[in-house]
């Protein structure tokens, strides 16, 4: 996505600026069971939680999206808020790369696969013929495909596991730090219902 006006820098800043509230939310607001899971190890710090569907629609109906796109959200997203980053706080530290085509998503009784990224939404939303607007609102909310961090450096955005509301599922955790890769099972995640 390239922004080549200074009104497509605008509309970008009008449409990303009220992600923060969602990815600020104290964790009652996300709902009173929402799970944090949290890994720190081998240079990755990652924090992950579910979002519950009230906010989800919430969220998208305020940046335009119509009822029908922002249930299929709800319904089918399994949105969860992240921080991704560095756990390193020394200069001289490896970088951190996080690739989310590396990640899979393994329900029970069903095979891994990676993920859905901004650019798999973009195809969905543009065969729903979803506004611009409400595309790029969507797009800068969720985490970047790729992304790699230096000492202290993080990033907030939400992931989509494109699961239906309840699924329990396991997530491997792929990352390089280095040059050297990594991996961890978070086991009994569950998409909020």
């Amino acid at each position: 996505m390239r922004l080549s006006s200074a009104n497509d820098r605008c509309r970008l800043w009008r449409a990303a600026a009220p992600i923060l509230l969602i990815l600020l939310m104290p964790l009652p607001a996300l709902g009173q069971d929402a799970k944090v899971r949290t890994l720190a190890r081998d240079g990755l710090k990652l924090e992950l939680a579910p979002i519950e569907p009230d906010a989800v629609r919430a969220f998208f109906l305020g940046r335009g999206f119509r009822a029908d796109d922002a249930e299929l959200l709800v319904r089918d997203g399994c949105m969860f808020r992240s921080a991704i980053g560095s756990q390193a706080t020394g200069a001289d530290a490896p970088p951190v790369t996080v690739a989310l085509s590396r990640w899979r998503v393994t329900p029970e009784s069903a095979p891994p696969r990676p993920p859905p990224t901004r650019e798999d939404w973009e195809k969905t939303w543009a065969a729903l013929q979803v506004s611009d607007d409400a595309s790029v609102a969507f797009y800068w909310a969720l985490f970047p495909t790729e992304q790699t961090f230096s000492a202290n450096d993080y990033n907030w955005g939400m992931l989509t596991f494109g699961l239906p509301a309840g699924t329990r599922f396991a997530l491997d955790v792929a990352w390089s730090a280095g040059g050297k890769d990594h991996t961890e099972r978070l086991e009994d995640l569950a998409c909020a219902k």
